[in-house]
C-alpha cells in the first residue's frame, strides 16, 4: 500500500510536467531556472512518464514539437537544447539523445491504443525517426575497433565535464532503441530493420568485449573508454582513459531492462557498486553515490557527494525486477523521507538537493514509481 506522501509526491511532480508544457509542446527542463531551455534528452524521459501514466495525447504533443522543430530547421540529428523565442539552439552532438527519443517513441507506439491520432502521428513522425536512427550509423560512429557507437559529447558527472568516448549509457540505449525499432518496423521497413538489428547486435557484442572488467574476481560492466572535454582543453594530447566505474553510467542497463544484458555481469555490477561506491546519507541510508574515483584500487574516493535521480530510479527498477523487496522499500522510503513536495534532481549528503522537479530526473522518478506502484496517479 502506497503512503499519502508517495501519492502527493507523484501527483505534484506529474502536474509540474503538465504545467511546464506549453500549448505548442515546448517544455522547460527546469522550473527553478537552474537549466535554461528544452533539453531533447530530458523531454524524452518526460514522454516516457506520460506513456507510463497513460496520457498518450500529452506524449504526442511533446514528440510533435521536437519532430516539428527538427523538420523546420533541417536537423537530421537530435539536437541538445531548444530555446524559446527562436534563440539559436545548442547543437552539441550527443548521440545518446537520439536513442532516448527513439526509445520513447517506440514505447508510445507499443503502448498507445489504436486511434486515428496514433495513425496520423506514425505517418508524420516516422521519417524523422529514420533520420535519427541512421544519422550516427551513416556518419561512421559505429565503424571503429571497439565495435561500439562513439559519442563525442557524453554528459557525465565525472570530472564535471563532457566526454569523447565509447560509453555504456550511449551503447545500451543505442542498441536497445535500434533493436526495438527494428522489431516494430520489421514488416513495413525491412531494409532499415535489418540494418538497425545488425547494428544493435554489433554494439551488444562490443560492450561485452570492451566494456567489462573484473572486480574481486567478478566481471562487471564498465563506464567508458575515452577522454573528457576538460582534459583535452587542458592538454590536446590527453590520453584515453579506461574507466571501470562506479557512477550512474554503470547502471544504464537497468533503466531500459536492456535486452543485451548478461544477468550475471549486471548483478555483479550492482553488488560491486554497493560494496565500493555506496555511502551513508543523512547518517542512516546506504545509497549509491553519483560518482566515485575507482580506477586503480579498491578504495574509492567519493567524488559526487549526492544521490542522482536517474541512478536511484534505475536501481529501484532493478530491485523490483530481481525481487529485492527490502532494498526497494528502503529506496522508496528514502525518496519519501527526503523529498519535500516534488521529486528532486539530486539528494545531498546532509540534506536538501538540487533542481526540484528537474525534467529528466523527476520524469525518471515518475516513470519508475508508476511502473513499480501502478496505483499511483489513479
Amino acid at each position: 500500500m502506497v503512503t499519502q506522501k508517495a501519492i502527493s509526491l507523484y501527483n505534484k511532480t506529474y502536474q509540474s510536467m503538465i504545467d511546464r508544457t506549453h500549448e505548442d509542446g515546448y517544455a522547460d527542463t527546469s522550473i527553478t531556472g537552474h537549466y535554461n531551455g528544452m533539453f531533447c534528452r530530458d523531454t524524452s524521459i518526460q514522454i516516457m512518464c506520460h506513456v507510463a501514466h497513460g496520457d498518450y495525447e500529452q506524449a504526442r504533443k511533446l514528440m510533435n514539437y521536437i519532430i516539428g522543430y527538427h523538420e523546420t530547421h533541417g536537423y537530421d540529428f537530435a539536437i541538445h537544447v531548444i530555446y524559446e523565442n527562436d534563440a539559436p539552439p545548442s547543437l552539441r552532438k550527443q548521440a545518446d539523445t537520439a536513442f532516448f527519443f527513439i526509445h520513447a517513441w517506440v514505447m508510445y507506439m507499443n503502448a498507445a491504443p489504436a486511434s486515428p491520432e496514433k495513425d496520423a502521428f506514425l505517418a508524420s513522425s516516422y521519417s524523422m525517426i529514420q533520420k535519427f536512427a541512421n544519422y550516427y550509423l551513416d556518419a561512421g560512429n559505429l565503424d571503429n575497433p571497439y565495435e561500439m557507437l562513439y559519442n563525442e559529447c557524453l554528459e557525465h558527472s565525472r570530472d564535471g565535464s563532457y566526454f569523447y568516448c565509447y560509453d555504456l549509457l550511449t551503447n545500451v540505449y543505442a542498441s536497445q532503441a535500434l533493436h526495438e525499432l527494428a522489431t516494430f518496423v520489421a514488416d513495413c521497413d525491412p531494409e532499415n530493420a535489418k540494418k538497425w538489428e545488425a547494428a544493435a547486435t554489433k554494439i551488444v557484442g562490443g560492450v561485452h568485449k570492451f566494456l567489462t572488467a573484473e572486480v574481486d574476481g567478478k566481471k562487471i560492466y564498465c563506464e567508458l573508454i575515452g577522454r573528457s572535454h576538460k582534459a583535452v582543453h587542458e592538454n590536446a594530447n590527453a590520453t584515453t582513459r579506461y574507466i571501470r566505474g562506479f557512477s550512474w553510467v554503470n547502471l544504464a542497463p537497468m533503466g531500459c531492462d536492456w535486452y543485451g544484458a548478461d544477468p550475471e555481469i549486471l548483478e555483479n555490477t550492482y553488488q560491486m557498486y554497493l560494496k565500493y561506491g555506496a555511502c551513508d546519507y543523512y547518517n542512516t541510508n546506504y545509497m549509491l553515490d553519483v560518482c566515485t574515483q575507482f580506477e586503480t584500487d579498491l578504495a574509492p574516493i567519493t567524488r559526487g557527494g549526492h544521490v542522482i535521480g536517474k541512478g536511484l530510479a534505475w536501481e529501484m527498477l532493478y530491485c523490483k525486477k530481481m525481487g529485492y523487496a527490502e532494498r526497494l522499500a528502503e529506496l522508496t522510503k528514502f525518496v519519501e523521507d527526503f523529498s519535500e513536495d516534488m521529486y528532486r534532481e539530486t539528494w545531498h549528503y546532509v540534506g536538501g538537493g538540487s533542481d526540484t522537479a528537474n525534467q529528466e530526473h523527476a520524469s525518471w522518478m515518475l516513470y519508475t514509481h508508476k511502473t513499480i506502484y501502478p496505483e499511483l496517479g489513479q
